[in-house]
């Protein structure tokens, strides 16, 4: 049972429809909650930051 499951999942996968609406629901949905634009904002400051004080302390 669970491998026709499976299989049934992977034939569906391989459909172009059901990438085209996954890809809709990851770039519209998830890309604009809250959560996810404020870590990746952190992630962007926190990265900045690393860099900084590594120039900081490998330099001075």
């Amino acid at each position: 049972m669970p491998y026709d499951l499976y299989d049934h999942f992977m034939k569906e996968k391989s459909n172009p429809l059901f990438s085209e609406i996954s890809d809709i629901i990851r770039d519209e949905v998830w890309a604009e909650s809250i959560d996810f634009v404020m870590s990746q904002n952190w992630l962007k400051t926190e990265d900045k930051l690393f860099i900084e004080l590594y120039y900081l302390l490998r330099y001075n």
